[in-house]
């Protein structure tokens, strides 16, 4: 089992996303790097981590673990997600060979799913955004 990111709105916030942006998450520090590189805010800025936390957690209360979401959680402006991904999306999908150097040798062919990741990414913000709704990049396990 590893730690993916989902993109998730704030109004429409239990019902997942319907693809896991692993190759996002395990590159996200380099992402990181690219982002400071082209004098853009951190990627990492916008992963809320509570899901992730309470899963981690003892509790079992349902009520609390849900009220504890509701109450935890951080949200977003899209447009202010938007151009950091555009960004990326750019300058990756333009230079394959970075791209690849995002992650480890055994792992270059996740280099194509970033890609494919960004780009999705890219369509569910701009869609929460059109609603005038709020959201992050949910860290899940």
């Amino acid at each position: 089992m590893g730690t993916t990111l989902w993109v998730l709105s704030k109004n429409e916030m239990t019902d997942g996303d319907d693809w896991d942006h692993s190759a996002m998450f395990r590159a996200l520090e380099k992402l990181d790097f690219i982002c400071e590189d082209l004098g853009l805010a951190s990627l990492s800025s916008f992963v809320d981590w509570t899901d992730f936390e309470i899963n981690m957690s003892e509790e079992e209360d349902e009520l609390l673990v849900e009220e504890n979401l509701k109450s935890e959680t951080s949200w977003f402006d899209p447009a202010e997600a938007l151009s950091i991904m555009r960004a990326l999306y750019e300058r990756l999908a333009n230079d394959r060979l970075e791209c690849e150097n995002l992650f480890e040798a055994d792992q270059k062919y996740l280099a194509e799913e970033l890609i494919e990741e960004l780009s999705d990414c890219i369509t569910k913000i701009e869609n929460i955004g059109s609603k005038g709704d709020l959201f992050h990049f949910c860290a899940v396990m």
